[in-house]
């Protein structure tokens, strides 16, 4: 007899991009701007993000989690 596994009610596939904060505030100070905040950096990502996001996916790009964030 094989032992009955509980699967998960549902699965969340998230593809992650990660943007390092120092360097894009740095590259914005390259570019004059002088009061970097929060929302510069957002507004910074936000550019590159759709580009990011329509890029072939890796198998590094995307992490599959049951309904309680534990990956799977």
């Amino acid at each position: 007899m094989s032992k009955i596994e509980t699967m998960p009610e549902k699965i969340n596939v998230i593809r992650s991009i990660t943007y390092d904060v120092p360097s894009i505030v740095d590259s914005l100070k390259e570019m004059g701007e002088e009061d970097v905040n929060i929302d510069s950096v957002m507004e910074y990502i936000e550019d590159w993000v759709s580009e990011d996001m329509a890029s072939p996916i890796s198998r590094h790009d995307i992490t599959y989690l049951d309904e309680n964030g534990v990956e799977l």
